[in-house]
């Protein structure tokens, strides 16, 4: 017997590296539908006596030899009990008879197993008049089933019907309802059980025909043993499923009944309808492809059919080629060629890779390549050939290796084991070798089958046993297992074990051989294996390190691990069958053809560093380590990286680090030391240390701070504990001495370091003495005048504090003075502020000398100071006056004259007093309380003394009230501006007026301007209030001039400016917009300005004057004469006019001191070229005398009081109908 040839044998092995054609693919698709489906294929041409086989075919029937034989050898394995219905088969089918069903049979194979098959064909006749038979061959699973004897079917029915692999049912064979079904029926066709028992198949609804039904019951009942009748059935979901229905006809429990078997043939049918696609692949395929193809007859060479291919590469066309012979046309160029092609297809039943010469139709010749094989058409044997065109010559491939002879070696040198079992007795007989594979001594064994398996553990005996049964029972044909067996030496032995189940006459098991092989080197190696891949491949997965597996021929990467994404960024799928070229792995290619040769050369790569880059372009510096291993038959090479770029970075860094350290080591200016722990010996020193102990380096290595005698030993033990404690020592305070002894201060830090294995500190120290004395002196400082050098606020707070409790303690009192110097301001502003320090130092100086001990002098700042009087005895009344006495004595101490720097100085104190418990027990109380008194004393006329009274906290409270209702007063709209005429008395004319502020209560009403000013002063309102009252000024008196009722050229608006509105910054850029809002000519705008915008800075104020006087404003000197030194300024400030004060008019007709004073203020005016006008004239004889000296211009009630706008307005209208006087 021999492979059925095909064109699949000429087809499935092209030439390697070219591609196969579309024929070959669509054969080769053909007969591995019908082997994977283990459908065998068998043709018997009866003229030549020999029976072919297909690959399935020849499995099916346990033959290995595939030489051509005589269709007995087949009858020689069928069982003895089937050859005889076999023969009759195969009879009918030589009469040319058809089978009415398939045959069912079994076959012996060389290892003793039993297999049952089902056998199908027909006869055909062939073109040349031939006769063949063809069919297939498929194994019968039904008739395994249905072959079991009727007695071991009642003993083990329900174990088959559930375990059986088809859907089953057991019905009533009368009735026709079902009685029970398998596991198999309900997961094919979806019914449980329970929704079919006691139910017929045409109730179920599962007939896909309904006529089928009655037919196929009829024949049921009439016949007890049918095999394989084609149907088809419907599942519960309405699916149409085909198959064949086997059933018998048995007895259970005295009850008639029919076991019925549906096997599922939808693949099969789809595997033939592959087939049929695969037959018209390959008939176009032989028309398209573009090698040319031809059939001929094996024997004489005759073509049957050639391709297009053909017909162009050779240039016969088909009617020209079709019925001759390939020698008669003179394809071949040497006949015997053809001879030689016939041998090596006999040889090797296929041809591959025959290198012949063909010659053209025109003459021509070429060379090609052969390759064909055996098929049967028709009953004939012919030929598939293919011919390639080729240019080069090839060396045919031996292709036949002699497998059958080797594998009978094998067989032969391999030490097995044999056994033979007795079911009915339970007797086996084993070889020495089977005894002695089971533990038991090397003799042969012939008893109980549970003793040969004394030394096989109990799990495994179980599925020895177990697959022993199945065989038994008929599941299995044959059966191979494998189990342990436990010598009594401890010794384990793995065996693999075959077993064939052989029946007697009457088709009983009777007797089970099998083999034994003793596959413990196997096994372990096996085991072995799997540990080393798994742990393999557990170290590979787990690495932290990236590891790569690449091919040594294409360096293709075949595996990376996690840890090889995670650094270099490729995923696998990225990078797997890529080489390191193609991702530009590699930074330098040199390196990597250098490192190639070495590992070529050794056999692998140790501690390598080169450089790589990743995926984003990072570039990393590795140590890799490389290996050349196997993969299945490929060389390739495994590469494990470690990352070193941040390792090298760290030691480029720690250089680096190590190189600043010593640079700031020697270069630090503070005394740096390292020394060892426990010794204290000193093992370098800087230049700091030297500067700063005096000694030189060589007298300070190798001894230790004891010998230097640089500090007490317990300081250096408390350094250490403290690092014990804190793992660290910083800015300590210590006391040092240097090389002469003498102490210093000095800040340490400390820090453990590690040198050479040797526990050292790190010492820093910084001579500190100096910033010592600093800080005790900003600690002074913090709590004292650094003027006066007398207790500041804090200081003063401190001590308060304690007096009180000191003082409520012992039920004793004291007293607080809070001494304002009078008009010390002016001292500042005119005579400058290093005399004005001198007066506060005199004035400090005088306090401290006039007071106990025990008392206290401070200062607040500015010119305020604090005298604290503690541990006064008696009455009120009697602390009282003492108090009073104290103060009266210091105020006339400081009233004393002073001469400072030539100047002769008097200044005089206003003092409030408070006492202590009596009018506070908090310090912020009777400081504040102490405040109230000083200022009644100040509005008492200042030089004098005031003691707290509690209606002098209700006058600061209303001070406070009034201080907030202006503040609300100017949003409200309570503010207005009267206007007082300025008169030429010359003429009876108004030539100008003064801007006067008017508040008008919502509850008190109007209120007196002496009032409210002072306090709009002290508070800071009055430059929010100022500005609003020179804005209003200004289109107050834009009006006027766009009524007519002034002249721009004859009338002066003044406009009175308090020192705090001067000094704000932006105030000529406040004045420029006040003047353009209202579009006043700026000549009509004249600022009234006092001694005091004067005397402070004067170049700022004369700088904002002449920015000023630039606009067209004008200026006028207010309260002239009332000031320290008036004259002193006056020759450089650009004024325009100069106001006579009131208090020097009020007394002039009587008093001949303030009328000198008004002659030498109206000629000073005159010589400077000043306007003068006189402020409160209210008297006839005042104008006179004004008049004699000089002075024409005027205000006053004489004329006028100040007036609101409309009165302004109607005096004006009306100026020679004066209105009367109040």
């Amino acid at each position: 017997m021999t492979d059925l040839p095909s064109a699949r044998s000429a087809l499935i092995h092209p030439h390697p590296g070219e591609d196969e054609p579309q024929l070959q693919q669509a054969a080769a698709s053909l007969l591995g539908l019908l082997d994977q489906e283990q459908l065998g294929v068998w043709c018997w041409p009866l003229a030549h006596h020999r029976l072919y086989l297909s690959d399935a075919a020849r499995q099916l029937l346990g033959l290995l030899n595939p030489v051509p034989d005589a269709p007995q050898s087949y009858l020689e394995r069928v069982h003895p009990d089937d050859q005889a219905r076999v023969e009759q088969a195969l009879n009918r089918l030589i009469n040319g008879l058809s089978l009415e069903t398939a045959l069912h049979h079994r076959v012996q194979h060389r290892d003793g197993h039993m297999r049952w098959l089902q056998l199908s064909g027909q006869r055909q006749s062939l073109a040349n008049g031939e006769l063949q038979l063809i069919g297939l061959l498929r194994e019968s699973r039904a008739a395994q089933t249905y072959a079991i004897p009727q007695q071991a079917k009642e003993q083990g029915f329900q174990h088959l019907f559930q375990a059986m692999p088809e859907a089953l049912l057991l019905l009533d064979l009368h009735a026709g309802c079902v009685l029970d079904v398998n596991p198999n029926f309900e997961r094919l066709f979806g019914w449980s059980a329970a929704q079919v028992l006691g139910r017929t198949g045409k109730d179920i609804g599962i007939w896909a025909n309904s006529e089928q039904p009655e037919q196929l019951f009829a024949a049921m009942l009439s016949q007890p043993l049918v095999l394989n009748q084609p149907v088809q059935l419907f599942n519960q979901t309405r699916q149409r499923i085909h198959g064949l229905l086997s059933w018998q006809q048995l007895q259970l429990d005295q009850q008639d009944c029919l076991l019925v078997s549906f096997t599922d043939t939808s693949k099969q049918l789809q595997a033939e309808a592959a087939l049929r696609a695969s037959e018209n692949k390959f008939a176009a395929s032989f028309r398209s492809t573009p090698d040319s193809m031809i059939i001929t007859q094996r024997e004489t060479g005759t073509l049957l059919q050639i391709n297009p291919a053909f017909e162009r590469q050779f240039g016969w066309t088909s009617t020209q080629a079709i019925g001759r012979t390939t020698l008669e046309i003179g394809l071949w160029r040497e006949p015997l060629e053809r001879q030689t092609m016939l041998t090596a297809l006999a040889d090797d039943g296929r041809l591959e890779h025959l290198e012949v010469e063909f010659s053209h139709r025109d003459g021509s010749h070429s060379t090609n390549l052969l390759y064909g094989a055996e098929c049967l058409i028709d009953g004939q044997v012919c030929l598939a050939l293919t011919l390639r065109d080729i240019t080069h010559q090839r060396q045919q491939e031996q292709a036949l290796l002699d497998s059958q002879e080797r594998l009978q070696l094998a067989l032969e040198s391999a030490e097995l084991g044999l056994w033979d079992w007795h079911l009915p007795s339970n007797q086996l007989f084993a070889s020495a070798r089977a005894a002695s594979l089971h533990g038991l001594a090397n003799e042969t064994y012939n008893g109980p089958l549970e003793s040969f398996f004394t030394y096989i553990p109990l799990e495994d005996q179980r599925t020895a046993v177990a697959a022993f049964k199945q065989l038994r029972d008929g599941h299995l044909s044959n059966t191979r297992t494998t189990y342990c067996a436990q010598h009594a030496d401890g010794s384990q032995h793995f065996l693999e074990g075959s077993a064939k189940l052989y029946r007697d006459a009457q088709d009983q098991p009777e007797r089970m051989v099998g083999v034994l092989r003793d596959i413990t080197a196997r096994t372990l190696r096996e085991q072995a294996l799997a540990a080393s891949e798994e742990k393999f491949a557990s170290l590979f997965q787990g690495s932290p390190e990236p590891i790569c597996v690449t091919r040594l021929n294409d360096a293709a990467f075949i595996e990376i691990n996690p840890s090889f994404t995670q650094a270099f960024g490729w995923q696998p799928e990225q990078i797997v069958g890529k080489n390191a070229l193609e991702i530009d792995f590699w930074l330098d290619l040199e390196v990597r053809k250098q490192l190639g040769k070495q590992l070529m050369a050794q056999g692998q790569l140790n501690n390598v560093i080169a450089q790589f880059r990743a995926q984003n372009g990072q570039l990393l510096t590795c140590i890799i380590a490389a290996r050349l291993i196997r993969v299945g038959r490929q060389r390739c090479m495994i590469t494990t990286f470690r990352d070193i770029t941040a390792q090298q970075a760290t030691e480029r860094l720690r250089i680096l680090s190590e190189e600043k350290f010593a640079k700031a080591f020697h270069a630090s200016p503070d005394a740096i030391s390292i020394s060892e722990l426990r010794s204290g010996r000193f093992l370098e020193v800087n230049q700091g240390f030297c500067r700063l102990t005096g000694y030189q380096l060589d007298e300070v290595i190798g001894r230790t701070s004891l010998e230097l005698n640089s500090w007490d030993p317990g300081q250096r033990q408390y350094l250490i504990e403290t690092l014990a404690r804190d793992g660290h020592a910083r800015n300590l305070e210590m006391l040092a001495r240097d090389r002469d002894g003498q102490p210093m201060t000095v800040q340490v830090s400390v820090q453990p370091i590690t040198i050479d294995g040797n526990d050292c500190l790190l010492l820093i120290a910084r001579d500190i003495s100096d910033l010592k004395q600093a800080q005790a002196q900003i600690e002074h400082l913090a709590y004292h005048d650094s003027l006066t050098n007398l207790p500041n606020r804090s200081l003063l707070m401190d001590r308060l504090s304690q007096q009180i409790a000191l003082l409520k303690r012992h039920n004793l009192r004291g007293a607080l003075l809070f001494i304002d110097l009078d008009h010390f301001k002016h001292i500042n502003d005119s005579l400058g502020h290093p005399l004005g320090d001198a007066v506060l130092k005199m004035v400090a100086a005088r306090l401290e000398v006039s007071v106990r001990q025990e008392d206290t002098v401070a200062r607040l700042g500015g010119d305020e100071f604090v005298v604290l009087i503690s541990g006064l005895e008696g009455t009120r009344a009697e602390v009282t006056r003492h108090v009073r006495e104290v103060a009266n004595k210091l105020r006339q101490l400081l009233s004393e004259p002073m001469l400072l720097d030539g100047h002769r100085l008097q200044v005089t104190p206003s003092i409030g007093m408070v006492l202590i418990p009596d009018h506070g027990d908090t310090p912020a109380d009777l400081l504040k309380r102490a405040d109230i008194a000083l200022y009644r004393a100040k509005a008492s006329g200042r030089n004098t003394l005031q003691m707290f009274r509690k209606n002098m906290q209700e006058a600061a409270s209303a001070r406070l009230r009034l201080e907030h209702d202006l503040r609300l007063a100017l949003a409200r709209g309570e503010f207005e501006l009267y206007l007082q005429p300025q008169v030429d008395a010359r003429y009876g004319q108004i030539v100008g007026a003064e801007a006067l502020l008017r508040w008008n209560h919502p509850q008190h009403g109007p209120q007196s301007p002496i009032h409210f000013i002072e306090v709009l002063e002290e508070s800071g309102l009055i430059v929010e209030v100022g500005d609003w009252v020179l804005t209003e000024a200004c289109h107050l008196c834009a009006q006027l001039l766009d009524e007519g009722l002034i002249n721009a050229g004859q009338f002066s608006l003044c406009v009175n400016i308090s020192p705090r509105q001067f000094r704000q910054p932006g105030f000529v850029e406040r004045v420029e917009r006040s003047l353009s809002a209202s579009h006043l000519n700026q000549s009509l705008l004249t600022l009234e300005i006092t001694e005091g915008i004067v005397i402070h800075n004067l170049d700022d104020t004369i700088a904002k004057m002449l920015q000023l006087k630039k606009l067209g404003i004008s200026f006028a000197m207010d309260d002239f004469g009332t000031g320290y030194s008036s004259l002193t300024y006056l020759k450089r400030l650009p004024v325009d006019i100069l106001k006579i004060d009131q208090s020097f008019v009020r007394d002039a007709t009587q008093n001949p001191n303030d009328a000198e004073i008004i002659r030498a203020i109206v000629a000073m005016a005159q010589s400077l070229g000043l306007e003068v006008i006189a402020e409160g004239v209210e008297h006839e004889e005042q104008l006179a005398l004004l008049q004699q000296q000089g002075c024409h211009l005027y205000q006053g009630y004489l004329y006028s009081q100040p007036l609101p706008l409309p009165t302004f307005r109607a005096l004006l209208a009306h100026a020679k109908q004066r209105p009367p006087l109040n």
